[in-house]
């Protein structure tokens, strides 16, 4: 392939090139880049027209099954009690009754906050509204569900009073596609995703999606590229070690899956006041008011030397600063290549350590919009220590962006847009001194591609405008807000034209 006239993004200093160039790919890499390259036999022709040419996206964080089933989940953002997420279910369950459709399948709903909620949401108050019909309502960070008798007799999980949390939910999680309706919904949904995904640029993903996700991208194929964790309850059947090719070549010779990380989660998360912190919640929440630490040390540091054994590298999540310290000791005596995911609380010793041990910052800059007011509240003491970017860049750190969808949308624009300005509302920037340029939020979102070079490989975006222009600093050496409100918007609004994976245009 040739792709004709575009203006190649450079890294995180140099400026896209000034003058329209030609990229030449062949068997899946750029082979070729130079100005009016002469078109060979059989080449297909893609032309730029002076567009801006910059790496191929990645999210580094993603759980595909569950954001299959967005397109299809009631909708329970915002809800503040419980009894306004049961007026939802119950008007759900009587358009279902008045159409016809969807009759025979389960309700799976996502969104609410149990920090919302000032009356606890019970089975006994779901089963009233629902009766055999099976409900799940997970909560919007992903760490528990609020589900009915009947969705949790065909789960297989105890009765029960509350809502089921924690590690609990998480074995749940790959069974949901047994619920009626459920599997289908998710089939649908995978192709949605990838077609969307591809849309706003992202040629890969790296799944930290439950159960054996592998086997789903074998069985179906992929259109962008993928790597897919393992959890402990897994290790017995992971097909390999990381980097394992996973999928058959495609056209051009290459492949598209391969092994990912081993995942384990050491806490919970702030919206369920579960993350493991050292200083306790402001008001106590969680055990001894410090938060949830799900593994014991030594059980961790297992998991991880039986991981390394197998070849594979580690993603601990990690929100509360406490979990962080306890995950970088354990990193440190199994001597595992790993990273923190969401790294959401850090105190100075652990940026340190993250630089001293190799260990990477897989963070989700989008949760920061909506965890800032929650953060000034339950932490109001330890602010400084939240979505640390530009601490962890500045101490060398591999920094790398995403977003934990469906958590937040599978959308890199998105992610790079909180990274530089911080705010979702009016309110200037929260925490400035972190905040990233546009072209350092990119080299974060590309996979660790600097800009495209002859010999890499050959995934490419194509965009109308440049939106990842400097922002300018002010007297104190912070960006002025204006101009990083600004950026911000550019980066929402940026038009993919063209993606192109492993050679091959796979949306525009």
């Amino acid at each position: 392939m040739l792709i004709r006239q575009v203006r190649v993004r450079g890294g995180r200093t140099a400026p896209a090139t000034a003058r329209p160039v030609d990229l030449r790919i062949t068997g899946g890499a750029i082979a070729e880049i130079g100005e009016r390259l002469d078109r060979r036999p059989g080449e297909d022709v893609l032309d730029g027209g002076g567009a801006i040419a910059i790496p191929g996206l990645w999210d580094q964080h993603v759980h595909s099954s569950q954001l299959a089933q967005a397109h299809s989940r009631l909708d329970t953002t915002g809800a503040g009690s419980a009894s306004a997420i049961l007026d939802l279910v119950q008007q759900e369950l009587a358009r279902r009754r008045e159409t016809g459709r969807r009759r025979g399948e389960a309700l799976v709903g996502f969104g609410h906050r149990l920090v919302d909620l000032v009356v606890p949401p019970t089975v006994p108050m779901l089963d009233q509204v629902t009766g055999e019909v099976p409900t799940v309502l997970i909560g919007g960070d992903a760490h528990h569900a609020w589900m009915n008798s009947a969705a949790l007799r065909a789960l297989g999980a105890p009765p029960r009073d509350g809502v089921v949390g924690e590690d609990e939910w998480f074995d749940l999680v790959s069974l949901m596609p047994t619920l009626p309706g459920v599997g289908a919904q998710v089939a649908t949904g995978m192709a949605m995703l990838q077609r969307q995904a591809l849309e706003r640029g992202v040629v890969g993903l790296v799944d930290m999606e439950w159960g054996r996700i592998w086997e789903t991208w074998q069985a179906g194929g992929s259109q962008l590229r993928v790597r897919t964790g393992v959890y402990t309850e897994d290790l017995d059947f992971v097909p390999g070690p990381t980097g394992m090719v996973l999928d058959a070549p495609g056209p051009a010779g290459e492949s598209l899956v391969e092994m990912g990380p081993l995942k384990v989660i050491l806490d919970g998360a702030l919206g369920s006041h579960t993350a493991y912190t050292r200083e306790s919640y402001a008001g106590g929440h969680g055990p001894a008011g410090h938060g949830v630490l799900t593994w014991e040390p030594e059980e961790l540091v297992a998991a991880l030397r039986r991981a390394k054994g197998l070849g594979l590298t580690a993603a601990v999540h990690a929100i509360g600063d406490a979990a962080a310290g306890v995950a970088l000791e354990a990193i440190e005596r199994a001597q595992i290549p790993a990273r923190l995911e969401h790294a959401q609380m850090l105190s100075d010793q652990d940026v340190v350590a993250m630089a001293r041990l190799g260990v990477g910052a897989s963070v989700q800059p989008a949760h920061l919009l909506g965890d800032r007011d929650p953060t000034e509240e339950l932490w109001h003491d330890r602010t400084d220590q939240a979505y640390r970017l530009r601490d962890l860049l500045d101490a060398g750190v591999e920094l790398v962006l995403g977003s934990d969808a469906p958590v937040a949308p599978l959308d890199p624009w998105l992610a790079m847009a909180a990274a530089v300005h911080r705010s979702a509302d009016e309110r200037e920037g929260w925490l400035p001194r972190q905040q990233l340029q546009p072209r350092e939020a990119l080299a974060a979102s590309t996979d660790g591609v600097g800009a495209l070079a002859v010999g890499g490989r050959a995934d490419v975006v194509l965009l109308e405008q440049d939106v990842l222009q400097n922002v300018p600093l002010g007297a104190d050496g912070m960006m002025v807000d204006a101009a990083a409100r600004e950026a911000a918007q550019r980066l929402r609004e940026a038009r993919v034209l063209a993606t192109v994976v492993a050679g091959r245009v796979a949306a525009g």
